[in-house]
């Protein structure tokens, strides 16, 4: 009898590839100073889904013989999400205290710009940005990026697991 390996061990290799895309990604939108553009959210989503494609479409046929239903494929999907997600937060970490520790204070002027722009009161103003003030801390960034991510990881694996997930036929596969 053959033992199947647990889905969290085979799925680390996986997890480790779509967060190095994503870092990949990010280092690039760093570059071209488009860390707060919000039209990036799109090529970002669509690059974790096609990725994300592929990595369950490789364990399909390196793991289950070329088969897989779709609960297992949403749950192999999710997996790899967490993994990459703790990658991703770790660079998220060092990203706002190492690598560029003013971005912080970038975000906020960011976001002071908008509120102006929208009109809003200064003692309103004032009031949101000491709080957010309060969330933009490093450490609360990456814990709150790990959590966005799964999610997204849910939603693009329920979507992604439609086109991955293939039915086998039972009695041939009790043969092998």
């Amino acid at each position: 009898m053959e033992s199947t390996p647990s889905i969290w061990k085979t799925c680390l290799k996986y997890g480790l590839i779509l967060g190095l895309v994503s870092i990949v990604f990010s280092v690039l939108i760093y570059m071209f100073d488009l860390t707060f553009a919000t039209w990036t959210i799109i090529p970002s989503l669509l690059l974790s889904f096609v990725v994300l494609f592929l990595l369950q479409r490789s364990y399909r046929d390196t793991y289950n013989n070329g088969f897989i239903t779709y609960g297992k494929s949403l749950g192999v999907g999710v997996v790899i999400f967490i993994y990459a997600s703790v990658i991703i937060a770790i660079y998220t970490y060092l990203l706002y205290t190492v690598i560029d520790p003013g971005m912080i204070d970038k975000q906020m002027a960011m976001a002071a710009d908008k509120m102006v722009a929208k009109g809003i009161p200064e003692a309103s103003m004032d009031a949101a940005l000491k709080m957010q003030e309060k969330m933009l801390k490093p450490w609360i960034i990456s814990l709150m990026g790990i959590f966005t991510t799964i999610f997204y990881g849910f939603i693009l694996s329920l979507i992604s697991s439609i086109f991955v997930a293939k039915q086998g036929n039972p009695l041939l596969e009790n043969e092998k």
